[in-house]
C-alpha cells in the first residue's frame, strides 16, 4: 500500500507543480501588460513634459542613474519642467521581467530615434506593487555603444 501511494504522489506532483507555475505565469502575465502599460505612459509624459503623469507613476522615492549621474524624484522633475520644449521620440523596446511578489525587474534595450538622431539604450527599472498599484522606483539607464 505504502508503495502504491509513493508512486501515486510522484506521477501527480509534476502535475500539481505545472498547475502553480502555469496559474503564476498567468499572473505575471497580467502583471508584465500593466508595467508595460505603465512604462509606455511613463516614457510619452517624459517626452512631452507631463509631470503630473510623472509624479503618479514614480515613486516618492524614485531615484534615476545614468550618464548625468543619479538624481532624486524632485531633481528628475525639475530637469523635466526646465527643458525647452517637448520631445519628439520613437521606440523599439526589447524587455525581459523577472518577478519577486511585489517587487519586478525588468531589463530592456530601448531602440531610440529623434531629431537628433538614433540610440540604444540599456535600462533596468525597479517597479513595486503598494496596495495594487505599480510604481516605479528605480531606473537606470547607460547608453549603448556598438550593437546591443
Amino acid at each position: 500500500m505504502k508503495k502504491w501511494m509513493v508512486t501515486s504522489l510522484l506521477f501527480i506532483a509534476p502535475i500539481f507543480a505545472f498547475g502553480q507555475s502555469s496559474s503564476q505565469a498567468n499572473k505575471n502575465a497580467g502583471n508584465e501588460q500593466a508595467i508595460l502599460t505603465l512604462r509606455d505612459t511613463l516614457l510619452k509624459a517624459y517626452d512631452a513634459g507631463d509631470l503630473k503623469t510623472l509624479d503618479q507613476i514614480e515613486a516618492d522615492d524614485f531615484t534615476l542613474a545614468g550618464d548625468s549621474g543619479q538624481m532624486t524624484k524632485q531633481e528628475h522633475l525639475d530637469l523635466v519642467r526646465h527643458r525647452e520644449k517637448p520631445q519628439v521620440v520613437t521606440r523599439k523596446i526589447d524587455n525581459q521581467f523577472r518577478f519577486y511578489g511585489d517587487v519586478a525587474l525588468l531589463t530592456e534595450v530601448d531602440h531610440a530615434a529623434d531629431a537628433g538622431g538614433k540610440a540604444d539604450y540599456q535600462t533596468t527599472t525597479l517597479w513595486v506593487r503598494h496596495g495594487g498599484t505599480w510604481r516605479v522606483a528605480h531606473m537606470h539607464y547607460s547608453k549603448v555603444e556598438g550593437k546591443p
